[in-house]
C-alpha cells in the first residue's frame, strides 16, 4: 500500500461529521470484512481552534491495512475539546494518542505546553499537600488515640473510622466550595492562589479531626469514671489495633482524594482558561506549509 502522508492520516482539511457517521462506517466495514475496526482519536490546533479527529483502521481485502479518517469537532477552548475526547473514550472505548504537535500551529502548541506545565505543577503540588496531610493525620492518630492501663482504646475502631469519614467528607465538600467560588470571583486568579486555599482547607480540617478525637475521648473517659452500667466490663478494642486500622483507613482515603483532586484540577483549569484568546500566526502552521508544498 502506498505510504500515506501525515495529513492524510488525520482529519486535516476535512469537513466535520457526527460521531454517528463514524459508528455507521465502522459497522459497515465490520459487516463487509468481518473484523472489528479500531478507532484512534487525536487532536491538533490550527486557525485558533482545536480539532478532534477519529482515525478508523481495519483489515480490508486480502488482509490489507485500511484507514479512514474523520474530522469530528472543532473548539475554540482546548478544555472543551479534551472533554469531548474523554467522553468518546469513556462511551465507546476508543483510544487516544494525544495532541499531534506536527499538525499544530507553533504558537498554539507553545501555548498548550505552557498551560499543561502549569496544570501538571498544580496537580503535583496538590498531591504533595495531600501526602503531607496524610503524614500529619498519622501523627494525630498516634498521639491522640489513647487507651487505659489495659491497652483498651477509649474509642472503638468504628468510632474512629466514622471520624475519618467525616474528615474527608469535609475536605471533599471544601474542594467543591473552592471550585464553585470561582463563579463569584471577579479578580483574575492563578493556580498558586488555589493551592494556598487548599493548604488552609487541609489545615482547618486536620485541626477539626484532632479536636474531634480529643472531645470523643474525654466523653468516653467520663462515662467510665461515672461507672456507667456494664461499660467498664465491656470488651473494648485494643489500642494498637485501633491505631493500625485508623492509619490504614487514612491511606485508602488519601488514594480516593487524589482521584478527586484530578476533577478539582480540571475544574480550576477550565475556569482559568475559559476565555483565554488563542495567540497564533497562521503562517507558522506546519501542516499547512507541508500541504502547500505537496501541491
Amino acid at each position: 500500500m502506498t505510504e500515506r502522508s501525515e495529513q492524510q492520516n488525520y482529519g486535516y482539511d476535512l469537513e466535520p461529521v457526527d460521531i454517528s457517521d463514524v459508528l455507521s462506517f465502522m459497522e459497515s466495514r465490520h459487516g463487509v470484512h468481518g473484523n472489528k475496526p479500531k478507532v484512534n482519536l487525536s487532536m491538533y490546533g490550527d486557525a485558533g481552534k482545536w480539532h478532534v479527529d477519529a482515525a478508523v483502521s481495519y483489515k480490508g481485502r486480502e488482509g490489507r491495512d485500511e484507514h479512514q479518517t474523520f474530522l469530528l469537532k472543532s473548539y475554540k477552548q482546548l478544555w472543551r475539546a479534551e472533554k469531548y475526547v474523554k467522553e468518546l473514550v469513556e462511551e465507546h472505548g476508543f483510544s487516544y494518542e494525544g495532541l499531534n504537535p506536527n499538525l499544530t500551529n507553533e504558537d498554539m502548541y507553545l501555548q498548550y505546553q505552557k498551560r499543561k506545565q502549569a496544570k501538571d505543577t498544580f496537580t503535583n503540588d496538590l498531591k504533595n499537600e495531600m501526602t503531607q496531610h496524610s503524614t500529619e493525620l498519622q501523627e494525630v492518630i498516634e498521639t491522640q488515640l489513647v487507651g487505659d492501663e489495659n491497652d483498651q482504646s477509649f474509642l472503638t475502631k468504628k468510632e474512629v473510622e466514622q471520624l475519618i469519614s467525616v474528615h474527608f467528607n469535609r475536605i471533599e465538600k471544601g474542594l467543591g466550595h473552592l471550585a464553585e467560588s470561582m463563579e463569584q470571583q471577579s479578580k483574575k486568579r492563578t493556580f498558586a492562589d488555589y493551592c494556598d486555599e487548599m493548604k488552609n482547607l487541609l489545615k482547618e480540617c486536620r485541626q477539626h479531626f484532632k479536636d474531634s478525637i480529643i472531645e470523643r475521648t474525654v466523653t468516653s473517659k467520663q462515662k467510665l469514671d461515672d461507672k456507667v452500667t456494664g461499660l467498664r466490663n465491656d470488651v473494648r478494642d485494643n489500642i494498637v489495633e485501633v491505631k493500625d486500622t485508623a492509619k490504614s483507613t487514612v491511606k485508602q482515603s488519601i488514594l480516593y482524594m487524589n482521584e478527586r483532586l484530578k476533577d478539582f484540577t480540571n475544574a480550576i483549569d477550565q475556569k482559568l482558561y475559559e476565555h483565554e484568546p488563542v495567540q497564533l500566526d497562521r503562517k507558522q502552521n506546519k501542516a499547512m506549509a507541508a500541504q502547500a508544498h505537496e501541491r
